[in-house]
């Protein structure tokens, strides 16, 4: 299968890289059973590579995530901007 056959999915204790599936009459999609958990280090690096490129983007070294409202839900720092 292609790459553009797989999506991120989270499911009930982690999030996995699952075959994309057709939507249903009521809106949602089954998780294929054509799926693996992601490991935490991938969760990190992937994490890792968002915060080096949006703390590019917008010159700075932390990222503010918010909730619904805004609420800070957690701030990330990034301390070495060497990749």
């Amino acid at each position: 299968m292609a790459a553009k056959d797989y999506t991120f999915g989270a499911g009930w204790a982690n999030i996995y890289l699952t075959k994309k599936t057709k939507l249903r009459k009521d809106g949602l999609h089954i998780m294929s059973s054509d799926r693996r958990p992601l490991e935490e280090c991938e969760i990190l690096y992937i994490f890792e590579h968002y915060l080096r490129h949006w703390c590019e983007e917008h010159n700075t070294d932390t990222i503010f995530v918010t909730g619904e409202g805004g609420k800070v839900l957690f701030e990330a720092t990034l301390k070495d901007k060497e990749e």
